[in-house]
């Protein structure tokens, strides 16, 4: 059996239009190939987000909640009143007490000598309480509701091992 003879100009067309098909493929398939995959990883990521965000939102419109409170214009503040030299005195045992209340530990209670030795009607003490970090809330309250602590001058909050360290400078009224 004899083999057709193919023409050479038959062979050219073919290989231009299997060139051209080629050709069709790496310009308009492989690209839109590509962009299908990566339009898929995007619409994986947006609606793992969406997830999140609906978790998300009843938290998130409880805090909206809480910040629209309005605060109390009143609050209670206990009368102002002044510490006397014998209260002084026993300065330490009204912050064991507090330190009790709230949990913490009692580490120091020092008066700052350049305040302690001047006329001015107040005093500066230097106080530290070590213990949980969200103890401390109730510590501030429970010192606020001393009546001779005019201020808050200085409050630090240092991370130790275990505990953590908050250390005040409360400016007191004295006799």
């Amino acid at each position: 059996m004899a083999l057709p003879k193919v023409h050479s100009s038959n062979l050219i067309y073919l290989g231009i239009c299997g060139a051209g098909v080629i050709a069709f493929l790496l310009v308009a398939i492989l690209p839109n190939m590509n962009a299908k995959d990566q339009i898929e990883k995007d619409i994986a990521q947006l609606s793992q987000k969406v997830q999140n965000q609906e978790l998300l939102n009843p938290i998130y419109m409880e805090l909206i909640k809480r910040v629209q409170q309005k605060t109390p214009q009143d609050l209670p503040l206990p009368a102002p009143s002044k510490i006397s030299k014998k209260e002084i005195a026993e300065i330490d045992a009204v912050f064991m007490s507090l330190a009790k209340e709230s949990g913490v530990r009692f580490v120091s209670a020092m008066p700052d000598a350049s305040s302690y030795l001047e006329e001015s009607g107040q005093l500066i003490m230097n106080v530290a309480y070590e213990g949980d970090f969200f103890n401390f809330r109730q510590l501030l309250v429970n010192v606020c509701k001393l009546p001779y602590v005019r201020a808050i001058v200085q409050m630090q909050v240092k991370a130790e091992t275990e505990s953590k360290r908050i250390q005040l400078k409360l400016c007191l009224d004295q006799e």
